[in-house]
């Protein structure tokens, strides 16, 4: 139900631009914003059974949006073998947690793994089939890389989704092959898809719990409103509606339906983008055009350094693509797309134009998602068209190494480029991707200030933000990237009162530190929906 409640003695960050007057306070009244000031003016909104939190000189922003993240996969991780690196050092690490949770099930179950980043690995490489069978021989393993992108089977899950030596690369993947023909057990892109099809599939009520999990995950970070980018399959679609006719969807969610097979009967059926309410909306209509950079097989305009052989995949053939984005755009649907490489996003570029030539259409908002490397004339086509980058703000922490070992520091340039965003005009809307990164949307903005990776190293500074810039990225930007912009994204008078409160007064702290301030109250339709322990 809305709340009612009074903020006072705090810093708000309205999250909104250019010259503002001081605030110390807020007043909710029925989940709405009703004034933002001084703590005397918002104090005569005071009123029997209003609540009133003394903020402490605490600050409060507008609750955090992760523009493109996947719900579900974070919930399902959490139950999965923590593979990240870190904690996980070494390969020796992750075998012997696989090799924990073997004794802990039945024999001939799947056990999945997820998060390794091969370049943070004590042994610099990709695990191989031969170390997981180290873990098990009687339960087939699939290990996720953090990019999702990219994982390794052990040899009974390689024999489960028939992969042997004969087995040709599948359109849009590759496996990986040692000096014999023989497969390491290291498969890329549609050869992954390969071995996930056999892993038994959740059922509805197992997608629910998971959605509960990562909900509350997600909370815990001040977040309130996500963009799950991706939903397969009507049991994903009915989990999410269960959820939100119960009224236990954690998180106000907006989604993105993956163009395959559910793309035609929603365009008979005239669905629109924006369809739903607050909580549950439809939102584009996503497509992957490429890969992953850590996995060497996001599509580049020229070929990798470490790996000179190839400039990456193209996950279909790019007619067959364009022609899916056309028939999306044509049916009124806002169009989004994976897009990481260079030559990727040119291509989805050149679609999104041709798209808007033929069919035109204004404020269309379509989306790049990820939007990584970038040159200077695809920020001015970005510019040009009002296309909305989605850019992966703690991409550059976590996976900046891996990074500089494939393209160099001059191709990098542009890469994740939020000062050249705003100072161009360009609407950009801070993501995660979780659970490729972790939840924290402080992360996020700290990475956003700093362009640093977890040793301290700076890469282009020149594209830091400040702080005021890198909160509207991560909830005003979020919500005009899903056309809510009149809705939530900024405290203002009359907009729902979905808050974060953080532990202390962010403009005090250093901006290499962000990432650890911790969230005392994450506040949806003025009601406390997560509350830190020992928080008062």
């Amino acid at each position: 139900m809305p709340g009612d409640l009074i903020l006072v003695n705090g810093h708000v960050m309205t999250g909104q631009l250019g010259e503002q007057p001081p605030a110390s306070a807020l007043a909710v009244w029925h989940g709405r914003i009703a004034a933002v000031g001084s703590d005397e003016e918002v104090l005569s909104w005071r009123r029997p059974g209003i609540e009133v939190i003394d903020l402490a000189r605490r600050t409060v922003t507008p609750g955090f949006n992760d523009a493109h993240c996947h719900p579900i996969s974070v919930g399902l991780s959490l139950q999965h073998v923590d593979a990240r690196t870190p904690p996980n050092e070494s390969i020796t690490d992750i075998v012997r947690h696989i090799a924990e949770r073997a004794r802990q099930q039945p024999p001939g179950s799947w056990i999945v793994a997820r998060g390794y980043d091969q370049a943070r690995l004590r042994e610099g490489r990709h695990p191989t089939r031969h170390d997981l069978d180290q873990a098990t021989a009687e339960h087939p393993v699939v290990l996720i890389r953090a990019c999702g992108h990219i994982g390794v089977a052990n040899s009974p899950a390689l024999a489960r989704a028939g992969i042997t030596a004969t087995t040709p690369d599948p359109p849009g993947g590759t496996i990986d092959r040692d000096e014999h023909g023989e497969p390491t057990g290291v498969v890329r892109e549609a050869a992954l898809q390969m071995v996930r099809q056999q892993v038994p599939e959740p059922s509805e009520e197992q997608l629910a719990e998971a959605l509960v999990l990562a909900g509350r995950q997600f909370l815990s970070d001040g977040v309130t409103s996500v963009a799950e980018a991706g939903i397969r399959k009507p049991e994903e679609l009915r989990a999410y509606q269960r959820l939100a006719g119960e009224r236990r969807l954690p998180v106000r969610t907006s989604l993105m339906l993956l163009i395959g097979p559910m793309l035609e009967p929603l365009v008979e059926l005239g669905v629109q983008t924006g369809l739903g309410d607050a909580w549950l909306r439809i939102g584009p209509a996503k497509l992957f055009l490429d890969g992953s950079i850590g996995g060497r097989t996001a599509r580049m305009s020229q070929p990798y350094l470490d790996q000179p052989e190839t400039s990456g995949l193209w996950m279909e053939e790019p007619e067959v693509m364009r022609q899916k984005l056309l028939t999306a755009h044509r049916a009124g649907l806002q169009c989004c797309a994976h897009a990481i490489g260079d030559a990727a996003i040119e291509l989805l570029l050149d679609i999104y134009e041709e798209a808007l030539r033929r069919y035109p259409r204004a404020d269309h908002r379509h989306r790049i998602e990820h939007c990584s490397i970038l040159r200077p004339d695809l920020l001015d086509r970005i510019q040009r068209l009002g296309v909305i980058p989605i850019p992966g703000t703690t991409f550059l922490h976590d996976f900046q190494e891996v990074y500089l070992a494939g393209l160099g520091r001059e191709r990098l340039r542009y890469a994740y480029a939020m000062r050249t965003f705003f100072d161009r005009g360009i609407v950009a809307a801070a993501s995660t991707d979780a659970p490729v990164c972790a939840t924290s949307a402080m992360l996020g903005i700290q990475t956003m200030l700093t362009r640093q990776n977890a040793a301290g190293q700076a890469l282009w500074p020149e594209e830091c933000i400040s702080l005021e810039e890198a909160v509207r990225a991560y909830t005003y930007n979020g919500a005009y990237a899903t056309f809510e912009e009149q809705l939530k994204g900024t405290i203002e008078p009359g907009k729902l009162a979905d808050l974060t409160v953080l532990e202390t007064d962010l403009r005090r702290i250093s901006p290499d530190a962000l990432g650890s301030v911790r969230v005392d109250f994450t506040i949806i339709e003025g009601e406390i929906a997560y509350q830190r322990p020992g928080a008062s």
